[in-house]
């Protein structure tokens, strides 16, 4: 393909064709860098210089592993990164290209497999998550691709007239059917080509009327819901949808002007299909004047008329006995599982909700499903034992973790939270001691179940922990040790931002995001000027109500010296954004990330407590990422502002 032949024809100019062992040609200029482009990129935003003279200032490095050259880097004047194309997999020929915005990676073209063609283009940053799998020149599927990046690459798609594309970000119904859902539902749902291609039609149409240069602006969905497995209405898994959420495009405003025409485009259906969401059905237009009626949601009501066919399988009349006899039972209690009883009552009513969970538990023909009502027994025993009121708990508990297996390591890890509870109810106790031992418990679980599907939890507890007890040497090596070894789960991701954060001072820092009414908040655009971070939710108790009042009175203070403040609120609700902002007089943008803790900037610096702050110099460097108060936050900033101010020159008096 041209792309990979352009940039092997440089690899051979750069002297980097020839082996390892070949005398380095010179420096290549920074023009003939510049001049390749990403061919899959779909829009992603990069810094090019335009002008002669940045072009003159860029600087081309050449990129060494063990003294051999693998490629070359191009920075500009201010040693800002600009691109790398680097030989990774060993060979002779350059196999990865890679473009920066503001010093961050946001895409790479990768030819994985050493056959000269590409294979696989990445986001990353600033540009989104997804990953795209690329053959024959074209991206032709997704190993991961949120939903709001499905929606935007769609609208990319079909302003390119880009079939393909458009086809990589559809289910089709093999993937339907490898997702769980019967044969009958995916039949249902499932749209014909002549159907396909008038949707595609009427959405190009629906765009060019909206302009020529109509354009993605945002997605908006309530949250995604779970339709749990279930044997009877044919469900074999698991199935997360989006209904009915919106793609908003428009082009953009001009200087001065006014805002261009909206097109709505409702969503009916999307679904995740392992990392990727992809549509159900394509969208269709909707009036923006007009109320909105929601679409008929196809799955879920495929899923129900489905159940009701004959031969699916009959009701499960045993489990729902059970189902009925834990409800049952759970109503009645109800007061006293919520903690309003005394400690021998609350104890008694947990253990006599243990059976109730295993009858569940030996009805369901799901061995996940059976081991997690097994689970829901274990919690309730747990939480009798931690009552202090049930003396033969431990040994009951004890039995279970010697059995091994994910209930065994499952029993135990929820054992040393109820003797930590324990020993910090006791009198006279010592939290420091005990939460000592709770840790040297957590080792142990760990030599005792290092695989277990609790490890990375325990792993990212000890590292939150000893990064809270300042051993940031040992929190760094429990994140490691995360990331290595479970480094696709949520605990994996957060450990990976948390290294990110701990190595964040002194290096460019820029965040952005959308605020709760759409507008894009973004850190780069107080250039010049220092920022202040804050990582917040209205749920973070106390001192979040104690600490944000008080960073706005500094940034009240310090205005006049160019200080700026970007929250990003984790709350889930919109309206609890509002009205804290409302209520503690918080004037500064704010980008709401409505996932909480577990959400994308969260997870991307490994936040483990609020409010977290980070102080950004005028030069856009971080020069402290750990600040917990606001009076931390003063002293940090005039710090930086003195070292800001030119030094003071004397002059002699004659």
């Amino acid at each position: 393909m041209r792309r990979v032949g352009i940039a092997a024809a440089l690899a051979v100019g750069l002297g980097m064709g020839t082996g390892a062992t070949a005398t380095r040609a010179a420096d290549p200029p920074a023009a003939k860098m510049l001049e390749i482009k990403p061919t899959l990129a779909l829009g992603v935003e990069f810094d090019t210089p335009a002008d002669p003279a940045a072009i003159a200032a860029c600087k081309v490095e050449t990129a060494t592993e063990q003294g051999r050259a693998v490629g070359y880097v191009l920075r500009d004047g201010q040693g800002k990164l600009l691109r790398k194309f680097l030989i990774t997999n060993g060979g002779d020929k350059l196999n990865q290209w890679s473009y920066f915005l503001d010093g961050f990676e946001v895409y790479r073209e990768s030819d994985l497999d050493g056959d000269r063609r590409l294979d696989e283009c990445r986001w990353m940053n600033t540009a989104g998550t997804r990953i795209g799998i690329v053959q024959g020149g074209k991206i032709t599927g997704w190993k991961r691709i949120s939903a709001e990046e499905s929606s935007k690459v769609l609208i990319q798609a079909l302003s390119a007239g880009d079939s393909g594309v458009i086809d990589s970000i559809v289910a089709t119904a093999e993937e339907l059917t490898a997702a769980g859902l019967p044969k009958e539902v995916v039949a249902k749902v499932v749209d014909s080509p002549e159907k396909r291609s008038e949707q595609v039609a009427a959405l190009v149409a629906a765009l060019k009327a909206g302009g020529e240069k109509a354009a993605w602006n945002k997605f908006d969905g309530v949250l995604p819901h779970a339709l749990p497995a279930d044997q009877a209405a044919g469900l074999g898994k698991d199935v997360v949808l989006y209904e009915n959420a919106m793609i908003f495009v428009s082009p953009p405003t001009p200087p001065g002007g006014q805002p261009g025409k909206l097109t709505m485009l409702q969503i009916p259906e999307m679904i995740q299909l392992g990392d990727a969401w992809k549509f159900v059905e394509l969208p269709r237009v909707v009036d923006p004047e007009k109320p909105i009626v929601a679409a008929a949601a196809g799955i879920r009501s495929a899923i129900y008329e489905v159940a009701e066919v004959p031969g699916v399988g009959p009701r499960d009349e045993a489990m729902e006995a059970s189902l009925k006899a834990l409800a049952d039972f759970d109503k009645a209690n109800a007061e006293t599982l919520a903690g309003g009883a005394e400690k021998r009552e609350t104890a008694a009513v947990h253990l006599k909700r243990v059976p109730l969970l295993k009858a569940v538990g030996a009805t369901a023909k799901d061995p996940d499903e059976r081991l997690n009502y097994e689970k829901q027994a274990v919690d309730s025993l747990v939480a009798a034992f931690q009552t202090g009121a049930w003396p033969k708990g431990r040994e009951n508990l004890d039995g279970l973790v010697k059995a091994g297996g994910p209930l065994g390591s499952y029993a135990s890890y929820r054992l040393i939270g109820a003797d930590f509870v324990l020993r910090n109810e006791e009198p006279g106790g010592n939290f420091v001691a005990n939460q000592k031992k709770w840790m040297a418990d957590l080792e142990g679980f760990l030599k005792d179940f290092p695989r277990s599907d609790e490890a990375p939890e325990v792993w990212l507890q000890l590292g939150s922990s000893n990064e809270f007890n300042a051993e940031e040497d040992k929190a760094r090596e429990d994140y490691k040790k995360l990331v290595a070894d479970f480094p696709e789960t949520l605990a994996g991701k957060k450990a990976a931002g948390a290294l990110t954060r701990l190595d964040l001072e002194g290096k460019p820092l820029a965040i952005k995001g959308e605020g709760a009414d759409g507008s894009p908040v973004d850190t780069a655009s107080f250039a010049g000027k220092p920022v202040l971070v804050v990582f917040w939710a209205s749920w973070g108790g106390q001192t979040v109500a104690r600490e944000l009042p008080d960073v706005a009175k500094l940034a009240e203070k310090h205005a006049d010296k160019g200080l700026k403040v970007v929250g990003v609120c984790l709350d889930n609700d919109k309206a609890q954004l509002e009205a804290f902002q409302k209520e503690h007089g918080l004037s500064w943008p704010q980008i709401f990330e409505p996932n909480g803790i577990d959400g994308r900037l969260a997870v991307d610096y490994g936040i483990i407590s609020l409010p977290t702050m980070f102080l950004v110099d005028a030069q856009g460097k971080v020069v402290n990422r750990n600040l917990r108060s606001a009076s931390e936050v003063e002293r940090q900033l005039e710090k930086t502002l003195s070292a800001a101010k030119p030094p003071s020159v004397a002059v002699g008096v004659k």
